[in-house]
């Protein structure tokens, strides 16, 4: 089989993944493996089929998550939800599975970015919510001060305050939720 029957090969491999953003790596790692097998004299078709199609799987199910999991087979049966033979505890089959199937991004590909460190974006927020507040105060009377404040100041729940005032959880939810929109339309959002 020569290069360009390899690479033929491993484009129709790679499309069966149906995806278009992993599509020319799944090509570069079958293309990869099928040369390194070449050079170990194993030149037969269905081998570098198959050899190639192993590492689209591992590149697909286990190279590119969150964490690093070794490709063995072990993962791969897990990968594959297969019952695997290792001799692994149960405890680390749970974990290793539950690596395999996280859909969290790794920290090291996620922009971090600190705003509490930043004193200008304390201060801003800050003078937000010192704003919010004051014309909160302006705009709402007497009592529904008092109950925007008790909330949303005290962090007082809902249930405490129905059961303070004597009325229902639902009539103090609708009573702030009049005063939010008194306090928004004031802010002409």
């Amino acid at each position: 089989m020569n290069t360009e029957e390899m690479m033929k090969m491993c484009r129709s491999l790679a499309y069966k993944y149906n995806s278009p953003n992993q599509f020319d790596d799944l090509v570069s790692e079958g293309m990869l493996e099928c040369l390194e097998q070449v050079d170990k004299g194993n030149t037969h078709g269905a081998n570098l089929r198959r050899m190639a199609n192993r590492a689209m799987h591992d590149y697909m199910n286990l190279k590119n998550l969150p964490v690093t999991v070794p490709v063995t087979t072990a993962t791969r049966s897990l990968a594959r939800d297969t019952e695997d033979n290792s001799t692994m505890s149960r405890e680390g089959v749970t974990k290793l599975q539950h690596a395999i199937n996280s859909t969290s991004t790794p920290l090291e590909s996620a922009e971090v970015v600190d705003e509490e460190s930043d004193p200008a974006v304390v201060y801003e927020k800050k003078q937000t919510v010192l704003d919010i507040v004051r014309l909160s105060r302006e705009t709402l009377n007497d009592s529904d001060w008092d109950l925007f404040s008790r909330h949303y100041l005290e962090m007082e729940a809902t249930d405490d305050i129905a059961i303070s005032e004597r009325v229902t959880r639902q009539a103090i939810e609708k009573k702030l939720k009049r005063c939010v929109n008194k306090v928004t339309k004031a802010m002409n959002i």
